[in-house]
């Protein structure tokens, strides 16, 4: 076989072997499988439910700032004072830890069960406690997470801790947050890792390719201190096995395969 069609064929073989499927990189891949009736059923709008070792931030507001600072504690007391969303005050409004069994304490209220609640119901129970025993003007309660975070690890190309700031996280927002997955992740077995209010651990795993993740609500919302680690294909599993020694002695056989080659060219081409 001569030289120039040995090199044409080396050149297609590497042409088709650079040509990979795109099968495994596509999320979602089979939505059209499911109908617009399947998402409507399962459409709401998620609301996270208070755990213990939650850390909220509780704002009272009303048009008679004094009347709200006994419930608006700051770093400093009687400080923080919000009055319609403004605050009128320097310091920064007291977080409230949940304890284990649920219970925070409340200036004058007092120990309040907040386990299980979501953010909105929190405000409405607030709002009966205080109106009308201690303030006579219906208040507007706002109650926020001051720790709601997602971990995302692995193949990823920003792996880390999120924080939200709206309570609210799909699987999709946490891993636009990291920078997606890297063309190393493998798609169909991503593992979320979730801690209830009893502190059980348990684990799901998810094909991101499957479009039933959309109506599968448990997996695609996350809750406070969910951890996702997506896991390296078998591409980057492989790669990993070839360790510094084998990849200098790869390194060096292709070298000598270059240079012989072209030895063997130029003692061709001079016949």
């Amino acid at each position: 076989m001569k030289i120039k069609e040995l090199t044409l064929l080396i050149a297609g073989t590497m042409a088709l072997a650079s040509c990979g499927s795109t099968k495994g990189i596509p999320y979602l891949a089979d939505i059209d499988n499911i109908s617009q009736y399947e998402l409507d059923q399962t459409a709401k709008i998620y609301e996270a439910k208070i755990m213990p070792k939650d850390v909220l931030t509780i704002a009272v507001n009303t048009t008679v700032p004094e009347a709200a600072a006994p419930f608006n504690l700051g770093s400093n007391a009687g400080s923080g004072v919000v009055t319609q969303g403004v605050a009128i005050s320097g310091a920064e409004l007291q977080t409230y830890v949940v304890d284990s069994n649920g219970y925070i304490y409340y200036p004058v209220i007092g120990r309040l069960k907040v386990i299980g609640l979501t953010r909105v119901e929190l405000q409405e129970l607030i709002k009966s406690k205080i109106h009308p025993q201690y303030i006579t003007e219906l208040p507007i309660v706002n109650v926020r997470f001051k720790n709601y975070k997602i971990s995302v690890l692995g193949e990823v190309a920003k792996p880390g801790s999120y924080t939200m700031m709206n309570e609210q996280c799909t699987i999709f927002d946490a891993l636009a947050m990291a920078g997606d997955l890297s063309i190393y992740g493998n798609r169909e077995n991503v593992l979320l890792i979730r801690e209830d209010a009893t502190g059980k651990k348990s684990y799901t795993r998810i094909n991101l390719q499957n479009a039933s993740l959309l109506t599968n609500l448990n997996s695609y919302y996350l809750q406070q201190n969910d951890v996702l680690y997506v896991e390296p294909n078998k591409v980057k599993a492989r790669a990993s096995r070839i360790g510094a020694a084998e990849g200098m002695t790869v390194s060096v056989i292709s070298t000598l395969v270059s240079v012989t080659t072209l030895i063997f060219t130029i003692i061709n081409s001079n016949k």
